[in-house]
Parts: structure tokens; sequence; C-alpha cells
């Protein structure tokens, strides 16, 4: 199955990065389950089992917490997916470096989130003002508003970085030098032993091993 419309794969995306912070949290935004079901969508659910694997092992504790945001493990995810396949499908130097486009956008969405954060904290003040006045219809318009926000924020994301940096990907890519390519291809079999290290030493640090 291979879907090439920006527009819906955006609205896909956004339904996983919103199950990280906004309504869920059924774990739809984890790597492991986000990446290869986008490879199935974009044509190869190998690339995206494996990157699935490497993000999920390397970001093993990336869990939010309150006003503890990580980096968007799901935007890193999916983008590296869409980019790989859209431009140099099967390539595993390309799935290296697309990841390592991927993961300053991840910690942009990140920020994006927060921005979004800061103005439903305005809707839930209004929300507030508005029980105080005896207006109780604001708080069904307020939380339609809030979700309303949260998912557009991601959806709008999405629909600007899978074009824009598809296009640093791919331009840069073509530019990279033989060695370089080589040693991405080494990476594609080194990261998982990196990601397990990462969760092993995760797991340590919250003494589960302990």
């Amino acid at each position: 199955m291979i879907i090439e419309n920006v527009v819906i794969l955006s609205l896909i995306a956004a339904v996983f990065s919103v199950d990280m912070t906004g309504i869920g949290q059924f774990m739809l935004y984890r790597p492991i389950f986000c990446a290869p079901v986008f490879g199935y969508l974009t044509g190869d659910i190998a690339t995206g089992l494996w990157i699935g694997m490497i993000v999920e092992l390397i970001w093993f504790n990336a869990v939010p917490l309150g006003a503890s945001m990580p980096p968007n493990i799901s935007a890193i995810s999916v983008l590296t997916i869409y980019w790989v396949n859209k431009y140099f499908p099967g390539l595993s130097a390309a799935g290296i470096f697309a990841l390592m486009i991927a993961v300053p956008f991840g910690y942009l969405c990140r920020e994006v989130d927060v921005l979004v954060r800061k103005i439903n904290t305005s809707i839930m003040r209004w929300i507030e003002q508005g029980i105080k006045e005896s207006k109780f219809e604001r708080l069904n318009k307020g939380m339609a508003l809030g979700a309303f926000l949260f998912f557009f924020k991601f959806f709008a994301f999405y629909l600007i970085a899978f074009p824009l940096g598809g296009l640093v990907f791919y331009l840069f890519y073509l530019h990279l030098p033989g060695f370089v390519l080589n040693g991405f291809v080494k990476a594609w079999y080194l990261l998982p032993i990196l990601g397990l290290g990462s969760a092993v030493y995760s797991l340590i640090s919250i003494k589960i091993f302990r």
C-alpha cells in the first residue's frame, strides 16, 4: 500500500503525535508501532520496522511527564520513513541520513507543542472565568477548541515538514561523498547495538536491574 498524498499522510501522522500528549496515550506514538505502520503506508514496512526499532531503543525513556517534554519521537520516526521511501527507497545509507535530518525536526515539534500548550492555558483561564460568571457553555467550547488546536498544530507541522525537510534531505544526500555513504551503511547495522545499550542504561538508571 502506497500513499503519496502529503495531506493524508499528515493527518495520519498527526493522529500518532496527538496520542503522545493530547488524547489517549494508547502508545500509538511509540516508534515501534507508528514507524512500521508508516512504512507500510509508504511502501516499505521493513525499513519502517528497522527505523522504528532504532528510534525506540535510543529514546526508550522518552515519555512525557507533566511539564517534562522529550523530543517528538513519533515525528522523528515518520519523517525518516517518508523521506527515505519517497526519494531513495531501500537504501540503508539514506535511512541513516534521513534519521539525522529528522532528529532536529523532532525537537522543533516539541517546541511547537510547548507553544500550543501555552495557548491552551489561556483557553483554560477563559473557561474558568466563564464558570465564575455562570457561562457554563464555555466548558464545551473551550475543550473542543483546545483539542482542535492540539491536533491542528501537528497536522500543520507535518504538512510543512514532509516536503520542506524532504527537499533538504534530497539535496544534501546527492552531494555526500562515497566514504560518508559507506559509513552510513555500517551505521545502519550498528545503531541497533547503540540503541540497545541506551535502553539498558535507561533501565539501570531507573533501578530496574538493581
